[in-house]
């Protein structure tokens, strides 16, 4: 998919507790093509690109992961990186 068309595409950034990251991304990754999901090593965001058909279904687990890992969504951090890469 590609990254860089909004209309195709949407780009959702979140706040988890850093010993959280990991089961995070493995629940979302276990939804195989709803995100691609990039974290900065020592950081406590998040960046979820998900294409804009799947919106809902990205939103609906948020709401789950927000329960159970204290995830919170947060508005694109000033300093992360425009072009990311899985990490």
């Amino acid at each position: 998919m590609p990254l860089d068309d909004p209309s195709r595409c949407q780009r959702l950034y979140f706040r988890v507790p850093l010993e959280q990251i990991a089961y995070v991304r493995f629940i979302v990754e276990s939804y195989e093509g709803l995100a691609q999901v990039t974290s900065l090593p020592g950081r406590c965001e998040m960046e979820w690109i998900v294409p804009a058909s799947l919106a809902p279904v990205a939103e609906s687990l948020a709401g789950s992961l927000a329960l159970e890992a204290q995830l919170v969504r947060i508005e694109p951090p000033g300093d992360w990186p425009t072009t990311s890469a899985v990490v």
